[in-house]
């Protein structure tokens, strides 16, 4: 199967001034389609450490759709298309057609009215200068548009805005495009309740070794006072056959809605 990666960009991430939400948001949506995560890392907005991760990344072959989130901004904090162009060795560019974009956006959102401009600025055009190999990705809900590089065989690296309801945008055109013929695992789980997570200890080391190729999880759910039992892999009747087994073989409590 498949495997993606995620790298986060922003001070505002590490410092903890805002919630990652779209790391969580964008391995759902890849464990969905067939490519699951199998590595995140975070980043601030420092030039060496944007394209350290990219090279570490890319040096991976395993993984094969990047995705690089955040920093495509306006201002000099938003440092992810100039580490793209140095960590791959493109130069930067100005597209016009992006630029074109910015200004239709600006008439549309009334900017230009109240600006008393359809010029753009410096930080406009920043957002404009691109690394040359780059494929353009719409943006539907912002000026940074996505973008997509192809590293050669069927592996590829895109950038995605890090205001979320924009990277959800980006990406929505990204699937469709990069993220086909894969499948999604199976997923099965079982719920119980007030049971304790050290007496499913045995039978999940056992079924790991029967079962090498499905996952399986404990996650103790705190404030419900539940606990999941999850499974999961490429083959459903496998999974279904781990989730009988503990079923079976744990006799003291029954989940819920057996």
């Amino acid at each position: 199967m498949p495997q993606s990666s995620i790298i986060v960009v922003g001070h505002e991430i590490l410092r903890g001034f805002t919630v990652d939400t779209n790391s969580n948001w964008l391995a759902g949506r890849l464990f969905q389609c067939g490519y699951p995560v199998r590595v995140i890392t975070t980043v601030g907005d420092v030039d060496a450490d944007i394209v350290g991760a990219i090279h570490d990344h890319v040096a991976r072959a395993e993984l094969s759709r990047i995705f690089v989130c955040g920093g495509l901004g306006p201002t000099p904090d938003d440092r992810t298309y100039v580490a793209l162009a140095r960590a791959l060795g493109q130069p930067l560019a100005y597209r016009r057609e992006v630029g074109a974009q910015m200004q239709n956006l600006m008439f549309i959102n009334k900017m230009a009215e109240r600006r008393g401009t359809a010029g753009l600025n410096a930080g406009n055009r920043r957002m404009a200068m691109l690394p040359e190999g780059a494929a353009l990705v719409r943006n539907g809900a912002g000026m940074a548009p996505g973008l997509a590089f192809d590293l050669g065989r069927d592996r590829y690296l895109f950038a995605l805005p890090g205001v979320p309801h924009e990277l959800r945008s980006v990406y929505e055109d990204l699937e469709s495009r990069y993220l086909t013929g894969s499948h999604g695992d199976a997923v099965r789980e079982l719920r119980y309740r007030l049971a304790p997570e050290s007496l499913f200890h045995d039978v999940m080391r056992d079924l790991e070794g029967e079962y090498p190729d499905v996952s399986l999880g404990s996650y103790p759910q705190t404030e419900t006072r539940e606990l999941i039992l999850r499974a999961s892999g490429p083959d459903t009747d496998r999974v279904e056959a781990v989730i009988n087994a503990i079923r079976d073989r744990v006799r003291q409590f029954s989940p819920l809605g057996s």
